[in-house]
Order: structure tokens, then C-alpha cells, then sequence
């Protein structure tokens, strides 16, 4: 049997050649993303928020690392119907048919200050398609949003921090 020799050298081309490709990428992500921090947009937002457990009713508190240059405005999201946590006011996903509603004057008031506010959607069990629906809604009108999975029960106390 004789022994065959091949030669990888070409490969080895091929594959520094890629290697510098997604270098190339990389550095245009990162660039692009420096020039541009504005670009950046809120995912979630209630991440590492404390919960004191001691109270009968469990309170929330945002988190100190949450975003630093906006104010959230949280929305309860049931299957059926949003509940404007702040307001206490609840809008039913009918009613979104209609022009003038509720959700759109909420909206409108979000608008004129979404430079120092955003919303984040606390979404309850069977919510997805109520939710998107709210999320298409909302980016439409260039607001920053996040959204957190909610427990069904579980009940929604803010408490703002001080400083």
C-alpha cells in the first residue's frame, strides 16, 4: 500500500480568509453600535428587582441598575385586557378597535415624554397575542418598551426608591 500525501495548504487560505471576513463584521457591529448608542433598545427591565418577602403582600422595587436615563410606566397584560398599574385604569383588548380610546390617549401622553419614559408590559399567562399586538402598537410610535413574564396571581405593588 503506498502512502498518499495531501496538501491543505489552499484550505488553510480559505479558512484565514473567512477568519478576517467575520473580523471585518465584527468591528463594523461594534462601530456602528458606538456611533449610534441610541440605537440600543430596552429588552427587559424589571431584571434583579428586590422583592421583600417578610410583608403580607409581596412589594416591588426596581432594581438600583435599571435604565438610568428613563423613567419605566408598567402595563399588566392579561389575555383579555391591559391594566394601567399607575393609573389603576383598565382598557379591554375590544376596545382597542376604536379611535380614541383610552390606550391611545395613554399613548399619546407616553409619547410627549418618551425621552424620559418608557413602558415595560408585565405579561400574564395567555397574554402572547394580546402582546404583540400592544408591543406593534407601541413601537409604532417609536416608544421604547420591555416586557417581563408575570405570574397569573401574583399581584403588582410599586415602590418607588429615593434617589
Amino acid at each position: 500500500m503506498k502512502n498518499v500525501e495531501c496538501d491543505t495548504s489552499g484550505f488553510q487560505n480559505i479558512v484565514l480568509m473567512l477568519i478576517g471576513v467575520l473580523m471585518i463584521l465584527l468591528i463594523s457591529n461594534v462601530l456602528t453600535i458606538i456611533s449610534n448608542p441610541e440605537n440600543i433598545k430596552i429588552g427587559s427591565v424589571v431584571t434583579g428587582a428586590v422583592y421583600d418577602e417578610d410583608e403580607a403582600e409581596t412589594t416591588f422595587m426596581p432594581p438600583k441598575f435599571q435604565n438610568l436615563r428613563q423613567d419605566p410606566v408598567y402595563i399588566d397584560v392579561h389575555a383579555d385586557r391591559l391594566i394601567l398599574v399607575e393609573e389603576g385604569k383598565e382598557i379591554l383588548a375590544r376596545d382597542l378597535m376604536f379611535e380614541g380610546n383610552e390606550f391611545e390617549k395613554f399613548l399619546g401622553e407616553v409619547e410627549q415624554i418618551k425621552s424620559r419614559r418608557y413602558i415595560v408590559l408585565l405579561l400574564r399567562p395567555d397574554s402572547a397575542v394580546f402582546q404583540r399586538k400592544l408591543r406593534q402598537i407601541i413601537r409604532d410610535r417609536e416608544i421604547d418598551v420591555g416586557f417581563e413574564p408575570w405570574e397569573a396571581d401574583r399581584p403588582i405593588v410599586i415602590e418607588r426608591r429615593a434617589g
